[in-house]
């Protein structure tokens, strides 16, 4: 009967033991929840890497909005539409991830200056993207480039017009 009691004893006290652990490392969600806008792309500011790129900021600016459910990620597409996707969100110790259309962003959270980044790479290129709280509305700036017409597309003083913004967008 003792050794039961020791033995159910240390089973208590492990199961404490793990339930103080898991408490410990989260994430505090109330600090990352809300809506993101990217600050810069590879330590460059998005208008300085969209100009290198050879396109406008808005085509390189992205839109993230996190709940305790869900991120949803909105972006330029090709055809001048802004397209969201969305993922499930799952809490890590230091931020957040979600798969959004096939692809695992995992959005880790720097308390010390309030940002978010995350990092993805295209087979050849990463990026690294660095997020700061606030919205960014990402069909009235497209909408404010093509009336504009006369936003620089790149370095060279390149302008871009209606018709040619779409091959900007690929």
């Amino acid at each position: 009967m003792k050794k039961m009691i020791k033995v159910m004893a240390a089973i208590m006290l492990v199961a404490a033991m793990v339930f103080s652990i898991a408490s410990c490392g989260g994430v505090d969600m109330n600090k990352i929840k809300g809506d993101w806008y990217v600050s810069t792309i590879n330590g460059k500011s998005v208008a300085d890497f969209a100009a290198e790129a050879g396109t406008v900021e808005v085509m390189a600016q992205k839109s993230i909005s996190i709940t305790d459910k869900e991120v949803s990620m909105s972006a330029i597409g090709p055809d001048g539409n802004v397209a969201t996707g969305k993922g499930e969100v799952t809490v890590r110790a230091n931020g957040v991830e979600a798969t959004i259309d096939g692809v695992l962003f995992g959005f880790v959270f720097h308390e010390a200056d309030s940002t978010l980044t995350y990092s993805v790479t295209d087979g050849t290129n990463q990026y690294d993207y660095v997020l700061k709280k606030g919205t960014y509305d990402l069909a009235g700036e497209y909408a404010a480039a093509l009336a504009s017409g006369s936003e620089e597309a790149a370095e060279g003083g390149e302008e871009y017009s209606e018709e040619d913004y779409g091959e900007y967008a690929e």
